[in-house]
Formats: C-alpha cells, sequence, structure tokens
C-alpha cells in the first residue's frame, strides 16, 4: 500500500526510466532520416561521396555506397531506401518495447492508487468519510485516478521524445543551414509562450470541472436511491431539471477549456508555417547557384520542421493531460495525508472478562460532532457479559450514536468508555470488531450470493454454520425454497429481496460470525411482531452471547436484563421492565401509546 502518489512513481522508477530512454533511440533514427533522404539526392547528383560539399552528406554519402558495390543511381536509391526501411523496422519495434512499458507502469499505478485509496478509505473514520463526501469518494476513485494514470502513460511516451526531436531538429538545421536554424530557433520561445499561456488558463478551469463531475455524481447517487420518493412525490420533471442545469453548467466549463486547449495546434501550425515561409525566402537566391545542393537542404529542412511541428503538438497534448494529471495528484494525496483519528495504539491490549463481569462501561461519556454542541451529554452506565441490554427512546435521542462509540466508528470527545475493563481507545481495534456481530438500522448486503454475505462475516463458516444462522434469524424457511438455497444470488443493494428478507438475512449474518457482544440496531422495525419475538426467543437461548438490542419497540427490549431510556442525548431511565414503568415516565408513556393502546 502507498500513502502518497508519487510513492508509486518510485515502485516503477524503472519503466519510467527506461521507457523514454527507448523512446529518444526511436526520436535518434527519426532525425537520421531527412539526413539520409539528402544524402541520397545528393549522391545521385555528384556521383562521388567525397565530391559532395556537405560533410554529414558525404558521410552518410559513403555509408550508403558500401551496400551498393555497382556504384549505379538506381543501386544508390535502392541502398539508401533499404536503410531507410530498416530504420523504420528498428524504430517501430523499439517504440512496441515502450509502448509496453509505458502501459505497465501506468497501469501499475493507477492500480496501486485505487487499490491503496480503496484501502485508506475503508481506515477513516465514519466523520472522516463524510467529511470527504461520498460524491468526491467516488469520482477520486474513478476519475482523478485514471487522469494520473493517463499522465503517466503520456509522460514515458513524450516527455523524454518530444523535447529530444525539436532540439535534434534545431541542431541538424543550424547544421545544414545556419541561417535555417536561426529562424527555426525563433519560433522555440514563441510556440512555448502559448502553450503556457493557455495550460495557466485551462488548469485553473479543470479544477472547477472536478468539481462539477462530484456534484453530478452526487446528484446520480441521491436520484438513484430516492428514485420510488421522487417518483411518489411527482417531482422527476423539477429533478430532472436540477440535473440538466448541473450538466449545462459542466458541459460550459469542459467546452471553454476544449476550445482553450484547442487553439494551441493551430497556432503552432501558424507559427511554423510562417517560418517554412522564411526558409524559401532565404534559400532562393542559392537555389540558383547550387540547384541540387539547395533542394536536398529543403527536402530536409522541411522534415526537420514537421518534426519539430509534430513534436510541439505532443508537448501541447502531454502539458495538457499533465495539468490535470497534477491537479488529481495533489487531490488525491490530499486524502492519503488525512490522518485516521479511529486507529490501534502500538501497544494495544487484549482482555477476557467471565459472564457476569463487566464488558462495556461508559464512564461520565459526551460526544460531538465537532460543532460545539454535546449530542451526547455525561453518559454513564455498564453492560455485563452475557446479559441482554435493551436501549430504547425517540428519534433522534442518540440510540445509534451509542452504537457507534461501541465499535469505534467514532471518539468519545469527553468521559471513556472501557471495554473488558480496558479503555476502548487502548483496546486492539481489530479484536474489538472481532468481538462484535452489528446488524445496523439499514440492511446491507453485498453483491454475490447469500453464502459469499455470510462469508464476509465468517470466512471458516461451513454450510451448516451459515444454516444454522439463518434457523437462528428465521430466514431459513424462504432461503429453503429456493432452488441453489445459499448460492442464491444478492444483487446490488439486494434489491431481490424484500425489506423483511434483508433484515434476517442481516441478522443471520451477523450471527454465524458467532460474536461475543451481538448489537441489533433497531433491525427488526421491517417485521411483523411474531418473527420479531421468534428471533429474540433464538437469540436469547445463545447464553454466552452478549446481547444490545436498540429500538423503539417497547414489544423488542421488554425482557432484557436491563434497559437504558434515552431522551435528547441523555439517560433518563434505566433499569429493568417493570421498574422503569414505576420510576421513568417517558418509558411509561411509550409503554402506554405502544402497548396499552394497541
Amino acid at each position: 500500500m502507498i500513502t502518497r502518489v508519487e510513492q508509486s512513481y518510485k515502485r516503477n522508477l524503472a519503466s519510467i526510466i527506461f521507457g523514454p530512454f527507448l523512446k529518444i533511440i526511436e526520436a535518434f533514427f527519426d532525425l537520421l532520416i531527412p539526413l539520409f533522404m539528402k544524402a541520397i539526392i545528393d549522391l545521385n547528383a555528384y556521383q562521388n561521396p567525397s565530391d559532395i560539399p556537405h560533410i554529414i552528406s558525404s558521410r552518410l554519402a559513403s555509408f550508403i555506397r558500401i551496400f551498393n558495390p555497382s556504384k549505379t543511381a538506381i543501386g544508390d536509391a535502392i541502398a539508401g531506401a533499404l536503410i531507410i526501411l530498416i530504420m523504420g523496422i528498428v524504430g517501430y519495434a523499439i517504440t512496441m518495447c515502450s509502448q509496453y512499458l509505458a502501459a505497465r507502469a501506468s497501469t501499475n499505478v493507477g492500480t496501486e492508487i485505487r487499490t491503496s485509496l480503496y484501502a485508506k478509505l475503508l481506515s477513516l473514520s465514519k466523520k472522516e468519510r463524510e467529511d470527504i463526501g461520498e460524491a468526491k469518494l467516488v469520482t477520486l476513485l474513478n476519475s482523478d485516478t485514471y487522469q494520473v494514470q493517463q499522465g503517466v502513460y503520456l509522460l514515458i511516451r513524450l516527455i523524454v521524445r518530444a523535447p529530444f526531436t525539436v532540439i535534434g531538429s534545431l541542431v541538424l538545421s543550424f547544421v545544414l543551414d545556419w541561417r535555417v536554424g536561426l529562424a527555426f530557433t525563433a519560433i522555440a520561445p514563441l510556440v512555448l509562450l502559448v502553450n503556457i499561456l493557455i495550460l495557466k488558463q485551462s488548469s485553473k478551469k479543470y479544477i472547477e470541472i472536478q468539481n462539477d463531475l462530484e456534484g453530478l455524481s452526487e446528484s446520480t447517487n441521491e436520484t438513484s436511491d430516492g428514485a420510488r420518493v421522487i417518483r411518489a412525490s411527482n417531482q422527476e420533471k423539477q429533478e430532472n431539471q436540477k440535473f440538466e442545469e448541473k450538466t449545462r453548467s459542466y458541459k460550459e466549463k469542459s467546452i471553454k477549456v476544449n476550445r482553450l486547449n484547442a487553439l494551441i495546434n493551430p497556432l503552432t501550425f501558424a507559427i511554423t508555417s510562417t517560418v517554412l515561409i522564411v526558409i524559401v525566402l532565404l534559400l532562393q537566391n542559392d537555389l540558383f547557384e547550387n540547384r541540387v545542393l539547395v533542394s536536398s537542404t529543403i527536402i530536409a529542412e522541411m522534415a526537420f520542421l514537421a518534426q519539430i511541428f509534430f513534436a510541439f503538438t505532443q508537448l501541447s497534448q502531454i502539458s495538457v493531460e499533465i495539468v490535470k494529471a497534477g491537479i488529481c495528484r495533489r487531490r488525491i494525496n490530499t486524502v492519503f495525508a488525512i490522518e485516521s483519528e479511529i486507529t490501534s495504539n502500538t501497544n494495544s491490549k487484549i482482555s477476557e472478562v467471565k459472564a457476569g463481569e463487566e464488558l462495556i462501561k461508559f464512564e461520565n461519556v459526551s460526544f460531538s460532532f465537532n460543532d460545539g454542541v454535546y449530542f451526547l451529554n455525561n453518559l454513564n452506565f455498564e453492560i455485563r457479559k452475557g446479559e441482554t441490554f435493551g436501549i430504547i427512546g425517540g428519534t433522534g435521542s442518540g440510540k445509534t450514536t451509542i452504537i457507534n462509540l461501541i465499535e469505534r466508528f467514532y471518539d468519545v470527545s469527553e468521559g471513556t468508555i472501557y471495554y473488558k475493563g480496558v479503555p476502548i481507545r487502548e483496546y486492539d481495534l481489530k479484536a474489538l470488531r472481532n468481538d462484535i456481530g452489528l446488524v445496523n438500522q439499514k440492511s446491507s448486503l453485498f453483491n454475490g450470493t447469500i453464502k459469499s454475505n455470510y462469508l464476509m462475516s465468517n470466512k471458516t463458516a461451513s454450510d451448516e454454520d451459515i444454516y444454522s444462522a439463518l434457523k437462528q434469524a428465521e430466514a431459513f424457511e424462504f432461503v429453503d425454497r429456493y432452488e441453489d438455497k445459499i448460492d442464491h444470488p444478492v444483487k446490488e443493494g439486494a434489491s431481490n429481496y424484500s425489506g423483511g428478507q434483508k433484515q434476517r438475512l442481516c441478522i443471520g449474518r451477523a450471527l454465524v460470525k458467532k460474536p461475543e457482544l451481538l448489537i441489533l440496531d433497531d433491525s427488526m422495525s421491517a417485521l411483523d411482531l411474531l418473527t420479531d419475538k421468534k428471533i429474540r426467543t433464538n437469540i436469547a437461548a445463545i447464553k454466552e452471547m452478549t446481547k444490545v438490542i436498540v429500538s423503539q419497540r417497547i414489544s423488542t427490549i421488554q425482557n432484557a436484563d436491563f434497559i437504558l431510556v434515552l431522551e435528547g442525548g441523555q439517560v433518563v431511565g434505566q433499569g429493568k421492565h417493570d421498574d422503569l414503568l414505576n420510576n421513568c415516565p417517558i418509558y411509561k408513556e411509550i409503554y402506554e401509546t405502544q402497548v396499552k393502546r394497541s
């Protein structure tokens, strides 16, 4: 796993270095081709290589003559063409090797970043993920990571080749004719200035585009989750309009940036075309004195000019992509830089307690969502091993927040939670969560099969263990009706199961873990009272397991060994059912509302 994007670059450093080196060799062959073309033309005119005035052309002509002992004009042309062809084949082979290295390195970088980022997101606390935002997380994992990957790919392919081609073409143009070399040199600052000015503006716009993309992802997620509410409220038209506005904003900004970047190539072409005219004007007087030599020089210079233009085009392309990749790299690194508050200490502890002993203790616990207002205030209670502990209260009373604190999805703002006599911050986090089987308010099943979902909870569970857990959760009856039994598929979001079926499957998944502490966080709300009672009876039979049952139903928790009553983040009553009826007005009111008047 990596903690910064740059670490992935270092892991693929060999490909990142060797790939561009191969591209230099390829570019070297490309630079030789115009010189060989000039040598073939000059050799045809002068016949003897030593008679050619230009030293480079003379040397290359001598090399061509090695492969043409007959010294005929047609033989010189064929020999020169074969040399150029061989250089092209070798260059192609080198290009394929470089492309392979670029593809492998960029894919490795993308995979490492995506995998490490995914692991990082799983390690963050609930609050830290909420601060980042779900839409941004999706964008970082997909769009930003892909952009960094593309940046590496283009970096290997073009970052060295393009500048080497430009510099090599400039040097050789000077060698052929110093006046043309000066003309070529004049275009480089102009083209660079055009690139810098355009990229400076487009980089600012690209940040806005990525933010708009996050907004689109957020809207898509909200619409997907709340589609039924939207249709039931006849809000399809309004939601479509909102989405169209966001899409229009994204489209307009993208078009502006693309139009801006599209100016690079035409401006570069205009500059190089102007230089081409200058070349002809500079050499036109010499053309009458030595027509063949000047003609071959013009052909070579025009080839170098074409290479310079193509290289600048590549540079503009890579510059745009690298600017994007740099922005995305910084965005990803900001997530990597987050130090999760919820971690195990280096000297974390593990402990054991016996039945009847204190398993969990809240001591003067208060909690705030960092908004300056305490949501839970001075909670004091304990849960003993093997007992059934009920928590009841109205909506927003803090029931689920207590469960999040026990699981260490959040850490307390004040006070201390003890687990098995050890402050929970000092207890080994992995061991803590291995002890707990949690069923949340919202039933969450993952794409796969019933069996694969249960193996997530206990990877060593046998089929018999799974069937036993299904029976305890009163889910065996409907699972047994499937032809493929526990291999029955679970679609995305468990859309092929009813709400009650999902809750029972989730309860079974927690039970197959055989946890020391089972937490049911209002996880039977979609069940009828009879099924609710059967599940509670089955769970009560597991004597060695501690049960924490959170519910808004009196009937679900009234037989618990101890009941905690919450109101507005405070404990307003605790004790057994009968005691609370006599001593806790809020509990009595809930009881009378749900039981006496039902």
